[in-house]
């Protein structure tokens, strides 16, 4: 749709080269086969050496980026463009105590953090906000501990939970949210 409309009609759609996911690994927030074209980051078109023209999306973001102190929530966004605009932020690491807070109650449904700097039980109350949307986070070596762990207990849909190299997390904290069936 977003992709056909702002295209030259003499430019071809190439849904070979979608990036589909955050840096380059697989997400699913995307909802439709529309979003993966239109949002798709530039690519190069090997045959001729050019670079494609960035997606009207592409530019937003990037734009939304530089100016991401001036945004006090996106919370009104359609989840799929609030998820992109969240990935984003966090492949830049861009992402701050007080950037994350406009992205409470925003329904996102993967939260890729692994290995972010400065991840701690502060986040968990902006994480825990995306409530029953919330399919998956990924909290791998982080400062994450049982306290923080907790908040995580009202995510009723979450499916998968890594928290590989947390070693702040106890037994203890396991035991809290215990009885959800988590892929850990």
């Amino acid at each position: 749709m977003g992709g056909a409309c702002s295209r030259k009609r003499d430019q071809p759609v190439n849904e070979d080269n979608l990036n589909r996911g955050v840096c380059g690994r697989y997400s699913k927030s995307g909802s439709s086969k529309w979003l993966g074209t239109s949002f798709s980051r530039s690519s190069m078109d090997a045959s001729q050496g050019k670079q494609s023209c960035p997606s009207l999306m592409d530019l937003c973001i990037y734009k939304i980026r530089q100016d991401i102190n001036k945004y006090s929530t996106f919370s009104m966004l359609p989840r799929d463009i609030s998820q992109q605009i969240f990935d984003d932020l966090v492949c830049s690491q861009c992402l701050t105590d007080s950037v994350l807070e406009a992205f409470r109650d925003c329904a996102l449904q993967d939260l890729n953090l692994g290995e972010y700097p400065g991840f701690n039980d502060n986040w968990m109350d902006v994480v825990s906000s995306q409530g029953s949307s919330l399919l998956s986070v990924d909290l791998s070596g982080s400062d994450i501990t049982d306290s923080g762990l907790i908040y995580l207990k009202g995510c009723k849909n979450l499916q998968a939970l890594n928290f590989n190299y947390c070693d702040q997390i106890s037994d203890k904290g396991l035991e809290q949210i215990n009885g959800r069936n988590f892929f850990l």
